[in-house]
Formats: C-alpha cells, structure tokens, sequence
C-alpha cells in the first residue's frame, strides 16, 4: 500500500514537471521573438512569398530581397516572376511596376501598425494592436500568434515562426481568405544601410496612380 502510495506521489511530481517543462517550452517562441526585436534597428535578407487560395491551391508565388529600417522604412525588391518594388521612407509608400512602367504612391498613415511586418518594424505600436501569445513549440521551431485586438482588422490573426532566435516565417489569412507566407531568408540583424535606400524617384515617363 505504501508502495503504490510512493509510485502514485513520483507520478504526480512526474506529470507535474512534464507540465511545467511544455508550459515552459511554449513561452521560448515569445521569449526569443521579443528579444529578436527589443533592439532591432534593421534587417536585411532575401525573401520567398506564397499565397493560397481558400481551396488551398498556389495562386501566386514570388520571391527577392529586403531591406527594412525603424520606423516604418522597408525596400521589398521582386525579382521573380515580374520586377516590382515597395518602398517605404515612414511616411509614403511607393509600388513600382517595372513592366508597366507605372508609380502608385499612398500615404501610409496609422495603417502600418496593423499590417504583419509591423511586429517587426513597429512592435511597440503593434502590440497595442496585436495580442501576443506563445504556441506550443514543434521541434526546435518556437510559434508566436497574434490576434488583433479589433474585430474588424484588416488582418485578424497571424503567426510567426521563430527558428535559431530568428524569425523564419509570418503566415496570415486577408480580407480574401487567401493564405500568405511570407519566409525570410540570409538574415542579417542591425547591419548598415545605405542613405538612400528607402528613397525612390519615379523613372522618366512613368505613369504615375496616387491613392
């Protein structure tokens, strides 16, 4: 009897240690996430990015290289399938088509803030917007989910995937039910960038669309 009394004990301690160890192990992908961004001033790598119709197929997929700088500054460069740029300087927001050789501008106003790069851009700003929350861990891959905290945002919920203390993967669903990944690649923290790239001209004879 006090055998089983002893066993019954070792296999509460037991269950409660492994509970501990999960609950643990789930807060390390916030954990490592907010200490990725606490002084983050830039990032620069090279990106892939697909999107998923509601039925799961591939609808577009593209892929290039970035640059982004605090606050709100970002070079996204596509090469692949078609060359575009987005540049942002904080304040304005330039698409570029190279094929059509057409500019459109908009103002980015508060909008930044509830857009997925802005947990990275902005995490301050963002987490007034987005709840932060830790997923259990899958391998050595650590999960992040955000919530946005209006129920009519224009992005409801997304999720990051935080490999080696790095941010590797930002999965959200838009307005469309599309599904999109973004995963980032070669990622360099706080290197230098260069005075003007997040300044754009439009090229000569380029149709110009303002929103």
């Amino acid at each position: 009897m006090k055998l089983s009394q002893s066993l019954l004990r070792f296999a509460s301690v037991l269950v409660g240690a492994m509970l501990a160890c999960a609950h643990a192990s789930a807060q390390d992908g916030l954990t490592e996430f907010r200490a990725f961004t606490k002084d983050l001033s830039s990032l620069a790598g090279t990106f892939s990015q697909e999107v998923r119709d509601k039925n799961g197929r591939i609808a577009r997929s593209s892929s290039g290289s970035f640059v982004m700088a605090r606050p709100g500054k970002f070079r996204f460069v596509y090469e692949k399938p078609y060359k575009q740029s987005i540049v942002s300087d904080g304040t304005t927001v330039w698409l570029h088509d190279e094929d059509l050789n057409q500019v459109t501008i908009r103002k980015i106003g508060d909008a930044l803030s509830e857009q997925p790069l802005a947990l990275l851009l902005d995490p301050a700003s963002a987490e007034k917007v987005f709840a932060l929350k830790a997923l259990p861990n899958q391998g050595s891959v650590g999960f992040v989910e955000a919530k946005a905290r209006k129920p009519d945002a224009q992005v409801p919920e997304l999720s990051v995937a935080i490999v080696a203390s790095q941010p590797k993967e930002i999965v959200w669903r838009d307005a469309l039910q599309n599904v999109n990944t973004l995963r980032f690649g070669s990622l360099a923290k706080n290197a230098s960038v260069e005075a003007n790239a997040f300044q754009f001209s439009p090229p000569a004879g380029a149709d110009i669309l303002k929103q």
